[in-house]
């Protein structure tokens, strides 16, 4: 097993004349992108960033974001990739519970760094990228890299090092931090090119955010056979317009934003015939969805994925096969499977004593194998207890068919997954609950044809308060969390929310009518 960086020097070496990157109008050989990365790498180095240092970014998807990963694998240093849709506050939660040093931010993230950079005293080095103009304290990111050499001296980097920090929203109102190690990291890219159709010659494109592993695999993944990163902001026409622009072979894509596409008034202007394969995943599929899909897309070319940031990427895999929008003589929808386990992860469904159960019947989901993070970020009782037993409990309930393939139907945890982006009610709860109008509230994720679930909040207003209304109470949420979590609708409930027990709200009983019809309750 090797470092994570040796991934890009190995490309380097047997494939320097290769388009590593196309970033609109950069089209960058491996050998132009390895130049790159160790100047990036120097560059850091030299404002006196040192192995372990936390270092993280806010940009859109763009060859920088691809460098900064590269380069923080190089030096040893712990990159993080932040949600670009994260407002101000949460942001500096991440911050100053990560102690991070440095930061890259392009011209769109201005405002916040405004918002952020007096409240986060660990904040020391800002880098731009991109930027309009000069700013005080923020280093040039183009400027760096001139000035530093391109050749470099790889910081001595254990495989148990944790090179990289994803922050996802956590069950306590505070998102936490996911470490994943230099052999989680390069297992997940020999897991992909295990699973998905990786070869010499692939072209893989970056519509998804890059801040999401669902998409970063890809950095991993693809200079193992030489293939060539794309990088797009998504949009559906612009997703399109690349696709038959470089004739993309691979990409991975939410089901929503395969429905979107899917839903495109003007699909048959565009030649998609380079693909080969899509992986999907980030939520259960709508049937209608995966209809669609397959008439524009091929069902041998459909991969349906389930994996989560804990699991260093994708853990089940459902395979162009397996997209059979039938049910089969057990009864079962095999398209609404995720799939058996992925080469490098194995997977049980256990009880609440974490003992084993019969295929068939609902459990937790629980993973393990070299891609489980090593730990939550300066959380040790947390990490203890979802690594019990050397399995990652993961909080979705599901069961196992006679083969072994993985079919969620719950969640164990409070979340909500909209889009694509995971979602704890608690979070959404403790930003309603302060206003002043509010007595009592509950979030929930109901049916959503396109996002798979929306945000919901259920009310009860204080008895002064007659006249709040939902919108009040969705305009109250902006810019105190990210707004993908901000509720798309809102009720009001009349008396006490129900409960199960003293304090806790009974919200099956809030959720049920409105899944009540589905043959499901994610």
């Amino acid at each position: 097993m090797y470092p994570a960086h040796r991934i890009l020097s190995r490309a380097v070496e047997n494939f320097p004349d290769r388009i590593a990157f196309v970033d609109g109008d950069s089209r960058l050989t491996y050998r132009e992108l390895g130049r790159r990365v160790n100047q990036l790498a120097n560059g850091l180095r030299g404002l006196g960033l040192n192995k372990g240092d936390r270092v993280a970014i806010l940009d859109w998807n763009s060859h920088h974001y691809a460098e900064a990963y590269y380069a923080c694998a190089l030096m040893g240093l712990t990159f993080m990739p932040l949600n670009s849709r994260l407002a101000a506050p949460e942001l500096e939660h991440i911050f100053n519970d990560s102690d991070a040093r440095a930061l890259l931010l392009s011209e769109p993230f201005l405002a916040l760094y405004n918002d952020i950079k007096a409240k986060a005293p660990s904040l020391e080095i800002f880098i731009g990228i991109d930027l309009s103009s000069n700013h005080d304290n923020i280093h040039d990111y183009e400027d760096l890299l001139s000035k530093s050499s391109d050749t470099v001296e790889a910081a001595n980097a254990g495989i148990d090092d944790i090179i990289q920090i994803y922050y996802t929203s956590g069950t306590t109102g505070d998102p936490k931090g996911v470490c994943l190690t230099n052999a989680n990291i390069y297992c997940c890219g020999l897991d992909c090119l295990a699973t998905m159709d990786f070869r010499l010659g692939s072209v893989w494109l970056h519509s998804a955010p890059m801040f999401h592993l669902a998409d970063a695999v890809a950095f991993w993944a693809v200079p193992m056979v030489g293939g060539t990163q794309v990088s797009v902001h998504f949009d559906p026409d612009k997703v399109l317009q690349m696709i038959e622009k470089e004739r993309v072979t691979i990409t991975s894509l939410p089901a929503t934003l395969i429905a979107l596409i899917a839903n495109h008034s003007d699909l048959s202007k565009y030649d998609l015939s380079s693909l080969t394969q899509i992986m999907y995943g980030g939520s259960p599929t709508p049937l209608g969805v995966l209809q669609k899909a397959e008439k524009i897309f091929p069902s041998n070319m459909l991969l349906h994925t389930y994996g989560i940031t804990e699991t260093a990427g994708l853990a089940c895999c459902l395979q162009p096969q397996d997209h059979d929008l039938t049910v089969d003589e057990d009864g079962f929808f095999r398209a609404a499977s995720c799939g058996p386990p992925t080469s490098l992860v194995d997977v049980r469904v256990v009880a609440a004593n974490d003992a084993d159960i019969p295929a068939g019947e609902i459990g937790e989901v629980v993973f393990s194998g070299p891609k489980i993070m090593k730990e939550y970020w300066r959380k040790p009782e947390m990490t203890a207890e979802v690594l019990r037993g050397g399995w990652y409990h993961t909080g979705d309930m599901g069961f196992l068919d006679k083969t072994g393939h993985l079919y969620l139907v719950d969640r164990k945890k409070d979340m909500i997954i909209s889009g694509a982006e995971n979602i704890y009610s608690v979070e959404v709860e403790n930003v309603i609950s302060t206003h002043p109008a509010v007595k009592e509230v509950a979030v929930i994720g109901i049916p959503h044809d396109i996002w798979g679930e929306q945000v919901h909040a259920v009310v009860v207003k204080r008895a002064e308060a007659s006249e709040l209304s939902g919108d009040d109470v969705i305009e109250f949420c902006r810019d105190k969390i990210g707004g993908f979590k901000i509720p798309k609708s809102v009720s009001f409930a009349e008396g006490p929310l129900p409960t199960t027990g003293p304090g806790k709200i009974a919200k099956r009983i809030l959720r049920d009518p409105y899944w009540k019809d589905l043959n499901r309750q994610i």
